[in-house]
């Protein structure tokens, strides 16, 4: 099958984490499938018309950086796509991500070329009432290529939900983020330090992760656990966080900045923590979250988005949104050990619904749905 990808962000040279659980989505159905994925960035250092072009196996992507205004940036998708409609062979199916930024080219090319397509949906938008607040075209570009998608596929019932008070009504079916389960797996040897070291992995937004709360926590729960530390990555500014923490108290023997890490490394620094810890104001699915599964690790997390969909007390705590004390309380218990957690089993359920075989079987069950009946 020969499947077009046209997502609303995507991994690129002047944001390399933008988008990143799309390319993987990208990457899981390259293994059943063709795939060629069409993306545009606003890039003002780029010289007129930038296409940049990379294969890997059968995944193909085009990235045009453009510092053109969005409606030049959509011709050059659409001329791009058509292009490859008939010099690589007609597309059967497409596949957009992030609707609010995608529907327009979505709705272009369902017209042009009569293609079903469904989109995968991450934005946290529809839980903040940001929709409203797009401009009126976007919202209307929005309604029209909701009512042509073939099928929605938010990574979470939450966020399917979201979808239905938000207007949309196309049939919907939840296919999750996924993980390499290669790179993401159980440590060779378990940790065997008496100190329970913790760690957290985002973008380090304040107003979205709770950077402020999670120090908080942690500065509480020391006092009661002094054998916890905390290390602390992400691609995001560490400054602010930085001057939290020694306001607080909080020595370099205590919490660990460090910067944006590759997947490899962040795979090496989970099987080298004993818990993740997630304390986020909103959230859909995170991938983080997935991929300390996949390493074994247990997680303490908000109860918000599609975290309570598949975090149990198997595979750690739930903790209300914004409850400082409630955080504090599951750090304290994660060191002293009060649950005991099975690695095995952990890393047994992410790759039962989040590894690349079984995303990439998900979304070819669903095209073929979408060929069949429209």
């Amino acid at each position: 099958m020969n499947v077009l990808f046209l997502p609303g962000w995507y991994p690129n040279r002047t944001h390399a984490t933008l988008g990143n659980f799309v390319q993987r989505h990208a990457e899981a159905v390259a293994t059943l499938h063709d795939v060629t994925v069409v993306h545009a960035v606003r890039d003002n250092s780029a010289k007129g018309m930038e296409w940049e072009t990379r294969s890997t196996g059968r995944l193909a992507e085009h990235v045009l950086y453009t510092a053109t205004d969005p409606l030049q940036r959509l011709r050059a998708v659409y001329r791009r796509i058509a292009h490859l409609q008939k010099h690589s062979g007609p597309f059967e199916v497409m596949h957009g991500n992030i609707l609010h930024a995608t529907a327009p080219m979505l709705w272009l090319a369902q017209r042009r070329w009569k293609l079903p397509f469904l989109v995968s949906e991450n934005w946290s938008g529809y839980h903040l009432n940001a929709v409203q607040r797009l401009p009126l075209a976007t919202r209307m570009a929005m309604r029209a290529a909701g009512r042509r998608a073939s099928m929605l596929c938010p990574v979470s019932l939450q966020l399917a939900e979201a979808l239905r008070r938000h207007g949309f009504h196309a049939p919907f079916r939840v296919i999750p983020n996924v993980v390499d389960t290669d790179q993401f797996h159980l440590p060779e040897t378990p940790r065997t330090t008496a100190r329970t070291r913790l760690l957290h992995v985002s973008t380090l937004v304040d107003e979205v992760k709770n950077i402020t709360g999670l120090l908080q926590a942690f500065a509480a729960a020391k006092h009661q656990a002094p054998a916890l530390e905390l290390h602390i990555l992400g691609d995001g500014e560490l400054g602010p966080h930085q001057a939290t923490a020694e306001r607080l108290g909080l020595g370099p023997g205590a919490v660990r900045f460090s910067g944006a890490a590759e997947h490899a490394t962040i795979a090496r620094h989970m099987r080298e923590s004993d818990a993740f810890v997630l304390p986020s104001h909103v959230e859909n699915l995170p991938c983080v979250m997935l991929e300390a599964f996949a390493t074994g690790l247990p997680v303490l997390a908000t109860a918000v988005g599609g975290i309570p969909e598949h975090l149990s007390s198997e595979r750690g705590i739930l903790v209300p949104r914004g409850d400082t004390a409630a955080l504090r309380d599951g750090m304290v218990a994660l060191a002293e050990g009060r649950q005991a957690y099975n690695p095995e089993a952990i890393r047994d359920y992410a790759v039962s619904r989040f590894s690349q075989p079984v995303v990439a079987q998900a979304f070819d069950d669903a095209y073929r749905h979408i060929i069949k009946h429209g």
